[in-house]
């Protein structure tokens, strides 16, 4: 079923009539948007011209508030989801000089070869840089009239709401991908997305395990055994999530006392050995003698050896119910590989730490030894010199 909208009014009546009592009055633009899950219409109401300091001047930007809403409205723009949802049939139609941005940007993201997968974790990025357009005002312009400045402009506008860098870069990097089809079409002589720069890495750092967070994970281990000794070994093994999730069978020399990982760095992967920690040495041979003929995987969905590993959510879920749920952590799991950073910090200092975590550079072991810079200055307290 196809969304409508009734007329577009205003508030005051007189708002567009040359009557000065008008300008220090508040206006509201509004209508009614229509969709099968709202058949008699959804309000919708939003200002923007309350700010101006003449009345033609408000009147004016008024006009322009309402013909911009009208023009998205037209192009599939959902005030409700604040969403632009691509018309299907959009797609079928050959890419020209004269599409809209907008449409430009969903018929590349259909026509691009990339997996499924791919394709779908870019809808949300090209979703940011259609509200961003439409917010700006860019959503009118064709595809060949976009330029780099305009791009920048909505990158901006994204970042002022609140978006992370990382998230800045990721539309940025998906949006480049689509202009390369755009650039085979001839739309574009070359992408120019590529010389936009990339904003710094903004680390999202989540609070670590205190002593009392670690006091209460041991209640796991009389609740639900399996998963107390899966954190507990991922605490020590210096690895990311994803990475000791899928350790294999073939990838444990518990004899030599170290173990394998494919670590990710950039775009290649590494292999890199990680050492079996002296402390939970009984717990990996106990997850070991586990293993039957034929597995491969040390863990599965159950924590325990087989044929497939355990996946994303299976984890995801058990933390959130017999972590967070049942014993009251509000730390998300990657907190573990945090907190073993702050902790070798502490007691062996930040060359051994980073060492451990694979870190390039210092600078990234200190994001993640967030006690760092207050044990620094607490031994700085008590240098003693002979002067």
């Amino acid at each position: 079923m196809k969304k409508h909208y009734s007329t577009i009014k205003v508030t005051p009546k007189t708002w567009d009539k040359d009557l000065k009592s008008n300008l220090n009055k508040t206006w509201e633009i509004y209508y009614k948007f229509f969709t099968p899950e709202y058949p008699d219409g959804f309000p919708i109401r939003f200002k923007g011209m309350n700010r101006c300091s003449t009345l033609e001047e408000k009147q004016e930007t008024t006009r322009s508030l309402i013909k911009t809403e009208i023009e998205n409205l037209e192009r599939g723009f959902n005030p409700i989801t604040q969403e632009y949802e691509l018309d299907t049939s959009i797609v079928l139609n050959d890419l020209t000089e004269n599409t809209l941005f907008i449409d430009a940007l969903n018929i590349g993201l259909s026509k691009i070869i990339v997996s499924e997968n791919t394709r779908k974790s870019m809808e949300d990025p090209v979703k940011l840089i259609s509200k961003a357009a439409i917010d700006t005002g860019k959503a009118s312009l064709k595809i060949s009239e976009v330029r780099k400045r305009d791009i920048r402009i909505m990158l901006d506008y994204i970042l002022s709401k609140g978006y992370s860098n990382d998230r800045y870069n990721r539309v940025k990097t998906n949006i480049g991908i689509i202009y390369n089809y755009f650039v085979d079409m001839e739309i574009f002589e070359y992408n120019y997305i590529h010389y936009i720069s990339k904003l710094p890495h903004t680390p999202d750092i989540t609070d670590i395990y205190r002593d009392s967070d670690k006091a209460k994970v041991q209640q796991l281990k009389f609740t639900n055994y399996k998963l107390w000794r899966f954190l507990k070994l991922y605490y020590c093994s210096q690895c990311r999530i994803t990475e000791f999730r899928n350790i294999k069978l073939s990838d444990v020399f518990y004899n030599q006392q170290y173990f394998v990982i494919f670590e990710k760095k950039g775009k290649r992967y590494h292999k890199v050995s990680k050492p079996i920690n002296i402390s939970v040495s009984e717990l990996w041979l106990e997850v070991l003698s586990e293993a039957q003929q034929g597995d491969v995987y040390l863990f599965t969905n159950n924590l325990s050896p087989g044929m497939v590993s355990c996946t994303k959510n299976s984890l995801v879920n058990k933390y959130r119910f017999w972590v967070k749920k049942k014993i009251g952590i509000t730390k998300d799991m990657r907190s573990l590989r945090h907190t073993f950073a702050n902790d070798i910090t502490t007691i062996y200092g930040l060359d051994v730490a980073q060492g451990a975590l694979g870190h390039t550079t210092p600078k990234t072991t200190k994001i993640y030894a967030v006690d760092y810079n207050e044990q620094l200055l607490e031994k700085q307290k008590h240098l003693k010199t002979s002067f």
